[in-house]
């Protein structure tokens, strides 16, 4: 924290435009990874401390938001080996934007619809469930997700691939099966 105490205004301006502008990526990325709400936000101030602190070894080989990701995803990997995450107890809660309070029949089945895709994606295996994370919630291409996780962009495409497979296999059984 000595670090944050001799920080410049203009340091601190641009730590809290990082988490304006990427927060709701690193949190939802950290969320896509260890299915736990709280975790996730701990996690997701964990990666901007991180980030924020290590910005002197960003090179700009990427973009902001790709450094970001990839700290993130490290992050979220870290913290499923280790010792606490195998003991803790698990919040089967389900994070996603609030539907508005003008809820039509039409909202309730769309939503309805996205809790189940939503549930499918998290019951897939974690390399098929990262991927299709950082892609369709992410929007990065495949290439940026090939960066983050550190693996090559034709490895990105097959898990894409057969993690849609799965997906569609999992939802034309009504999502129950888990791998």
């Amino acid at each position: 924290m000595t670090e944050q105490s001799s920080a410049s205004p203009d340091e601190l301006r641009t730590l809290e435009q990082w988490m304006e502008q990427y927060g709701r990526d690193v949190m939802s990325t950290a969320y896509a990874y260890v299915k736990n709400y709280h975790q996730a936000q701990d996690i997701a101030q964990e990666v901007f401390l991180r980030a924020y602190t290590k910005r002197d070894t960003f090179r700009g080989e990427s973009s902001l938001r790709t450094w970001l990701l990839a700290i993130t995803a490290n992050r979220c990997k870290d913290y499923l080996r280790s010792w606490s995450k195998r003991y803790e107890v698990q919040d089967e809660t389900v994070y996603h934007k609030e539907v508005s309070a003008a809820d039509t029949e039409g909202e309730v089945v769309a939503k309805l619809q996205r809790d189940a895709l939503w549930n499918a994606v998290h019951h897939l295996p974690d390399k098929f469930r990262e991927v299709i994370s950082l892609y369709y919630i992410q929007g990065l291409s495949s290439q940026e997700v090939a960066k983050v996780l550190c693996t090559t962009e034709q490895n990105v495409r097959t898990r894409l691939h057969r993690g849609r497979l799965l997906l569609k296999e999992r939802l034309a059984e009504g999502g129950e099966s888990r791998a």
